[in-house]
């Protein structure tokens, strides 16, 4: 397989760039540029001039949102296959939030002006590229509702499964999480306390449904899980 063939696979898993033709795919591919990043090197941070999209080939990257007193409001941990900074290949605004690596990772990166160069030519692409954020509007509909609508229960238990089907592993009990993954991002990602997260796990651990070890997360029973944010609606 050449490299431009490999490059194209990997953007066809990409959903930004699923919709997008072979050709399409091709000019893209040929654009791509090796980068890769320490354990805990900033890429961005929130207000930076934005003009690249990363996509992960190995290693992992938190997206977050830094807050006034210090804190971090994490919006995401992405992995292979993972793609981030995409907004700035489509306006002229600063970075909305920060992305910092949390291993060692690989990845190849697009700017802006030559995704753009590429979009003159194939004008068509511009409706797949408004499918995907049409969709990725309905998923953040979804999270705001979630905020008013779910107790942290419900939360908690909604994006422990996000996260398993997201970066889930068949385990000999259920399914882990394959993301080291603290009780403070847990708390960061769904807008409540590390004291109440810890309180929740702990009582799905002695009910039998989750499993929680050196930071991992394995989810025993899925279906009491769904029960816990289906109730709460």
């Amino acid at each position: 397989m050449t490299r431009d063939a490999g490059s194209s696979d990997l953007l066809r898993r990409v959903p930004l760039f699923q919709e997008m033709t072979p050709a399409l795919l091709g000019e893209l591919a040929r654009r791509l540029r090796p980068v890769r990043f320490r354990a805990g090197h900033a890429i961005f941070h929130a207000g930076d001039e934005g003009s690249m999209l990363y996509i992960v080939i190995e290693g992992a990257v938190k997206i977050f949102i830094p807050s006034t007193d210090g804190r971090e409001v994490l919006l995401a941990i992405l992995r292979t296959g993972d793609v981030f900074g995409e907004m700035s290949l489509l306006d002229d605004e600063p970075r909305s939030a920060s992305a910092t690596t949390l291993d060692d990772t690989e990845m190849v990166s697009l700017r802006r002006n030559d995704f753009q160069e590429v979009l003159n030519r194939y004008p068509d692409a511009c409706r797949a590229i408004v499918s995907v954020l049409v969709r990725r509007l309905r998923q953040t509909n979804q999270s705001i509702q979630d905020a008013y609508i779910l107790d942290v229960p419900g939360r908690l238990a909604r994006r422990l499964l996000v996260l398993a089907d997201e970066h889930g592993i068949p385990a000999d009990a259920g399914i882990e999480i394959d993301l080291r993954v603290s009780q403070q991002d847990l708390a960061s990602m769904i807008g409540a306390s590390r004291v109440a997260v810890n309180k929740q796990l702990q009582a799905w651990r002695q009910q039998g449904i989750v499993e929680v070890r050196r930071q991992r997360v394995t989810i025993l029973d899925p279906i009491a899980l769904e029960k816990a944010f289906t109730v709460a609606e």
